[in-house]
């Protein structure tokens, strides 16, 4: 059989149209990954037939084609949680009932605001805007979505918390369970996967393996995927 991802959970079947562009986004990046994935058999295949063998490692083509997975699938999980924070955080920070979302975003500001630490420039333009409310609600959910997402701790951060999602739905270890899958984009991302950029005369490049990247990247969508369910309930819940 080809080399595939698991399927990609449904979406949620609340009502809850502010998941639905993240939902959308994790979705794509599944889709183009799966293909990535798929087309490393045909490549080994068409390479040991020339070969005149079955057998042996995978190539530096067919192990590229395994990076740009990984690759593919942080531009997914950036991508959609992004969207989610922005269209579901500024929903929840907005609705009249008290949210977590709401608690988290007012201790940004009273945190920004401590009279001991000056004002970002950012938030004191915003507080200054005409239309303030919109404006501050715009900095910090910019401030929470501008870098990519690094680790375990951001994901924790910039999205369950800010979204108020709580811990006995999303538990912290789900998160760091994808710890191994940032250490390997990062490598992937910054280092070209080579081992030791340090040493001028070093040229080993970590030997990534197909089953192992398919683990890495499924994760990846299933927390994912968790995490847009858990705020639609979290929306829900706050109706």
């Amino acid at each position: 059989m080809p080399t595939t991802l698991a399927d990609l959970p449904p979406g949620p079947k609340v009502q809850a149209p502010q998941v639905r562009n993240a939902a959308r986004y994790l979705r794509g990046a599944h889709s183009s990954v799966s293909g990535l994935l798929r087309s490393v058999d045909p490549v080994a295949a068409e390479r040991r037939k020339s070969n005149g063998s079955t057998v042996g490692r995978l190539a530096q083509q067919e192990v590229d084609l395994l990076r740009a997975a990984i690759v593919f699938t942080s531009s997914g999980l950036d991508a959609a949680m992004s969207r989610l924070v922005n269209d579901a955080g500024r929903h929840l920070i907005r609705c009249e009932k008290p949210t977590g979302a709401k608690a988290q975003f007012e201790e940004y500001l009273k945190n920004q605001m401590k009279a001991s630490a000056p004002v970002p420039q950012g938030l004191r333009d915003a507080v200054i805007h005409p239309e303030a409310a919109g404006k501050v609600l715009d900095h910090y959910l910019g401030e929470r979505t501008r870098a990519s997402f690094q680790g375990s701790g951001d994901l924790d951060a910039r999205v369950r918390n800010v979204l108020g999602i709580s811990g006995s739905v999303i538990p912290i270890a789900s998160l760091k369970a994808l710890d191994p899958f940032f250490i390997a984009r990062n490598r992937i991302a910054h280092d070209l996967d080579y081992e030791d950029t340090k040493n001028p005369k070093a040229s080993k490049r970590t030997d990534r393996k197909t089953d192992d990247v398919v683990a890495l990247c499924d994760g990846v969508f299933a927390v994912c995927s968790d995490l847009i369910h858990a705020t639609a309930d979290v929306i829900v819940a706050a109706r």
